[in-house]
């Protein structure tokens, strides 16, 4: 397995532990829930979920479709921007619910971060998995009589 798709498996792992972790916690108070449901979710959809289907489908669908990744320092740079996304949105979102003050924009930098590194995972993948002769489409022809 390459460097990043295996590195993109391993750190889900991660994130699916610390979700885990933090669900069981917040399943023992409801001003714990309230204050940590956003951690919850974006560990286990955005750290788990994303990150472990981005490292299988680097891994796999470029071996399946017989097909280069178009961007391959893209994997490098959707690994890199996705980690620090995530876990700035998960300390800002945790700063606006500990210290007060304005957030919001550094939280929207974060996400811009995060969705940036989604868009490279997509530019990536969706171009693996157009046919080889996509740009030149020609009608089938039949055989007569």
């Amino acid at each position: 397995m390459d460097k990043y798709p295996g590195l993109f498996i391993k750190i889900s792992l991660i994130y699916l532990l610390l979700g885990v972790t933090v669900g069981l916690v917040i399943s023992t108070d409801r001003m714990l829930a309230t204050q940590f449901r956003f951690m919850h979710i974006h560990l286990n959809l955005l750290g788990f979920m994303v990150m472990f289907i981005a490292g299988v489908a680097y891994h796999v669908l470029p071996r399946f479709s017989s097909r280069p990744i178009p961007w391959p320092m893209g994997i490098k740079i959707h690994f890199y921007l996705q980690n620090i996304g995530l876990l700035g949105m998960l300390v800002v979102k945790f700063s606006q619910n500990t210290w007060s003050g304005d957030w919001n924009k550094l939280f929207i930098v974060f996400s811009i971060v995060t969705a940036s590194a989604l868009f490279i995972m997509v530019y990536n993948l969706f171009f693996i998995l157009l046919s080889k002769n996509s740009s030149t489409i020609k009608p089938e022809r039949k055989e007569c009589c």
